[in-house]
């Protein structure tokens, strides 16, 4: 009786499934949006990690959060990492006034190309009828950048605070494999925070808090899992040979193209919460006990 029931229950959950499916691969409003945040993240990215990098080594002066943010975009970016990273520190490098300012206004374009469609495909999933005006679209997405930029730093010390750390473990095996398994963590304790973020406060309406830190939970393991993925079937997927010069940053745009359906997906699955109970693991359950 026991399997009978949890077989059904399990089946029923597979078939509530089905329109989490339908939003993500058969809408084509879903890999509108996707494609949108997708390359906006391509044009800043690679500023906005130079911003970082010029931060740690010229104004804190922090060699030690330097080298492991380089291993952290080492780690993160799928094709020709050490060209890429390469790239990164001699810009950094050789960074000025007009460098700077270049920099970050590549920044904010980014930023900016992130924001419009996230906040509308999340207004849609929320259901809020009206997106907000440009002007304040861009301003809570400003917001949110510099609050996740202060996050990404504050995970990079933790980080290079952990490194510090691993100095003292024995064997060189072991200290890589910490090192290794510290960078995976962070990035992906960032991810669930940035996420969460995201779904709080970006969509036009007010969202409760519980509501959404499961599926930022949830979002931020898949898309790691998926980022793993994705790298080991890269060299199957030839882009080399087909995309020529182009394949490094066709390779970063495709990865996050598959990340923001992971982001969506949450979002999906925290707007109809109703129909998944399992999405509030977090809830904690009242007592029916009557009041002493």
């Amino acid at each position: 009786m026991f399997e009978t029931d949890a077989w059904q229950r399990l089946t029923t959950e597979l078939k509530n499934l089905f329109p989490l499916f339908r939003y993500l691969i058969l809408q084509t409003e879903t890999h509108a949006f996707c494609l949108a945040l997708a390359a906006a993240a391509l044009l800043g990215f690679f500023p906005a990690s130079v911003v970082f990098l010029t931060l740690l080594r010229n104004v804190f002066h922090w060699d030690a959060a330097y080298n492991v943010l380089l291993d952290t975009l080492t780690i993160y970016f799928p094709a020709n990492q050490k060209f890429v990273v390469r790239n990164m520190v001699v810009v950094a490098q050789g960074f000025r006034t007009r460098t700077q300012i270049l920099s970050l206004l590549w920044v904010l374009l980014g930023s900016a190309g992130v924001f419009i469609p996230l906040e509308t495909g999340l207004n849609r999933l929320w259901q809020v009828r009206e997106d907000r005006p440009y002007w304040k679209n861009q301003l809570v997405g400003f917001t949110l950048t510099i609050g996740c930029s202060a996050l990404a730093l504050f995970f990079v010390a933790i980080s290079t605070e952990l490194h510090s750390m691993i100095l003292y473990l024995p064997f060189d095996i072991v200290r890589r494999a910490t090192r290794f398994t510290v960078i995976r963590t962070t990035i992906t304790c960032l991810f669930i925070v940035t996420t969460f973020a995201l779904y709080k406060f970006l969509p036009n309406k007010k969202i409760e808090t519980m509501q959404v830190v499961p599926a930022a939970i949830i979002a931020g393991l898949v898309a790691e899992v998926v980022r793993v993925i994705f790298s080991q079937m890269l060299p199957f997927l030839r882009v080399v040979a087909t995309q020529g010069p182009f394949s490094t940053s066709v390779s970063f745009l495709l990865l996050v193209y598959f990340e923001t359906f992971v982001l969506l997906g949450g979002a999906f699955l925290a707007s109809r919460s109703e129909r998944y109970p399992w999405m509030g693991f977090l809830k904690t359950k009242r007592s029916n006990l009557p009041p002493s």
